[in-house]
């Protein structure tokens, strides 16, 4: 059975993230996030509800590993925005994966 830091880590590579991104979602560093992942340290409470919608995980899975029924529940909030279908995750999923100055360029070119 994995732990929270195992857990933590599959949550944020399921999204294509890295531990920087992550930590900038977050406003923390991303030697924060390495702790966290290597068990040296865990988040404080005040995190918890952002990592949640971060991650699109349920709290009781990424810190117990308790999904009713075994598995992962389908997020129905990503990065903290309602994701209607599975198309409007993908691109979520990769405007996050950007550098800042390309989601500007890219939210430049659309309006």
């Amino acid at each position: 059975m994995s732990g929270f830091p195992e857990r933590l880590k599959a949550a944020r590579l399921r999204l294509g993230m890295t531990q920087e991104q992550l930590g900038f979602e977050l406003n923390v560093t991303k030697a924060s996030v390495s702790a966290w992942e290597n068990g040296r340290e865990a988040p404080g409470f005040r995190l918890l509800p952002r990592l949640r919608e971060i991650l699109g995980i349920s709290l009781d899975d990424l810190l117990c590993g308790a999904e009713p029924g075994g598995g992962t529940a389908e997020p129905r909030y990503l990065y903290g925005a309602e994701v209607r279908n599975e198309a409007e995750a993908v691109l979520l999923k990769s405007f996050r994966r950007l550098s800042a100055k390309r989601r500007q360029a890219l939210l430049d070119m659309i309006e």
